[in-house]
């Protein structure tokens, strides 16, 4: 959800986390330099040089590596159109961690120190070890937020907020619940504290509602037969069942449904929101619900003009990136360009690295040209946005299909207070 709370894709690479879990533990950048970013490196009269820094190649790279794809694509339309103040924007340095935290540290230092690059935009990674040391130079950096790393300092900026929530509870679980009059919920985690975190929280927002929870289980291993959950779930009379695993495990859950005979449970997986795999998938993901952060990818199709922030993003992302048009990670990329390059023009024709952090820092009301919930980065480094607004698709004859709508309005909005919707807040696109 907005506001950097732990929802949808964010746990998207909770099997994969696992993997690299058992591979070794992390290490921490070394700290010792100085809080600057008051120069401008990487600015000539004629271009901008920044860097990325994401898990291009590995087990975890699918959930990474099309940010750098948004990134690219945004700055071909900015460098279209004559750059920003007559500079060209140049992804110069796309620099690969492999998921692996130590060189994650390394290729942040490497940017500032040997690349002297302006600012990292395009951060895909599960373990962003390298933000301390960017956030203490501060080097203005924008990407993917999975962790609490983002937190570390003003200079860092999320696609929705870079402040990890996972302590408030949602009434999103309960609404949906309520919506599609189910009686009795499981929930569904691997036993890592990536997964299980997340739905502990699915369970006190749930028990906070009244949502009368039939099954749990929080310590599902990674590739585990998930029969003997299934059969629980059948015996304990569950009529909706939501996954905190990732996109195997919840492949291998509805697969179990089905074998078991318990194919009617509705499911609410927290990831899955991808066109390929839906392709693979088709009737084991049928009906499955998703939530989104964003617009989502179907509502530039079904509301025309509504949403013309998604229109120029698809259209710009076939011109420039086809493979990834439709790909999350590849939107959160466009996201962190969008900010940076919103940061530049405010900063003016001679830009310092400060003056950028400092300009967005007083933005009220951020939406990402137009596709995600007003972010408000006056606060939104240490708390989430209030009211809360998400949109949510369910799997319909093979394709996504946002349901839930308000008029032509795809957002959902609540507060921690009840599980009502309340009023969209100002600026919320197709509000």
């Amino acid at each position: 959800m907005a506001g950097g709370r732990r929802f949808g894709r964010s746990a998207s690479i909770v099997g994969a986390l696992a993997l690299v879990l058992a591979l070794g533990a992390c290490s921490n950048a070394s700290a010792g330099a100085s809080a600057g970013g008051s120069g401008a490196p990487g600015v000539s009269a004629k271009e901008i040089d920044v860097g990325s820094l994401a898990n291009i190649t590995g087990p975890l790279s699918a959930d990474f590596a099309p940010i750098v794809s948004g990134v690219q694509a945004y700055f071909d339309m900015v460098n279209a159109h004559g750059g920003v103040y007559g500079r060209k924007l140049v992804l110069k340095y796309q620099l690969d961690d492999q998921g692996e935290p130590t060189q994650d540290a390394d290729l942040a230092r490497t940017l500032v120190t040997q690349d002297h690059v302006f600012a990292v935009v395009g951060v895909g990674t599960p373990f962003f070890v390298g933000a301390k040391y960017l956030a203490q130079t501060g080097t203005p950096a924008f990407g993917y937020q999975v962790s609490a790393d983002w937190s570390d300092g003003p200079s860092l900026f999320g696609q929705n907020g870079s402040y990890l929530d996972t302590t408030t509870v949602s009434p999103i679980y309960a609404y949906l619940a309520n919506q599609t009059g189910s009686t009795s919920v499981a929930v569904l985690a691997y036993g890592i504290t990536e997964s299980s975190a997340g739905c502990q929280l699915v369970v006190k927002s749930l028990q906070n509602f009244g949502v009368p929870i039939g099954y749990e289980d929080l310590a599902i291993d990674f590739g585990e037969d998930m029969s003997t959950d299934v059969l629980q779930m059948k015996a304990h009379h569950v009529d909706m069942v939501i996954s905190c695993m990732d996109l195997t495990g919840n492949i291998a859950l509805s697969r179990a449904l089905q074998q078991n005979g318990a194919g009617s449970i509705k499911q609410f997986w927290e990831d899955g929101y991808d066109r390929t795999q839906l392709a693979a998938y088709p009737q084991l993901m049928n009906g499955v619900y998703l939530l989104v952060q964003h617009v989502p990818f179907e509502a530039a199709a079904d509301f025309p003009g509504v949403y013309p922030g998604m229109q120029t993003y698809l259209a710009t992302m076939q011109k420039y990136e086809p493979t990834n048009a439709y790909n999350e990670e590849a939107l959160d990329g466009w996201l962190n360009a969008n900010l940076f390059v919103m940061g530049l023009q405010a900063a003016g024709k001679n830009p310092t690295q400060a003056k950028v952090v400092r300009d967005i820092n007083k933005m009220t009301d951020y939406v990402g040209a137009g596709l995600i919930q007003p972010v408000n980065w006056t606060v939104a480094h240490y708390e989430s946005t209030q009211p809360s607004c998400v949109a949510m698709v369910q799997v319909q004859n093979g394709a996504f299909q946002p349901v839930f709508t308000n008029g032509s309005s795809v957002f959902i909005c609540t507060d921690p207070s009840s599980d009502t919707p309340v009023a969209a807040p100002p600026g919320l696109p197709g509000g």
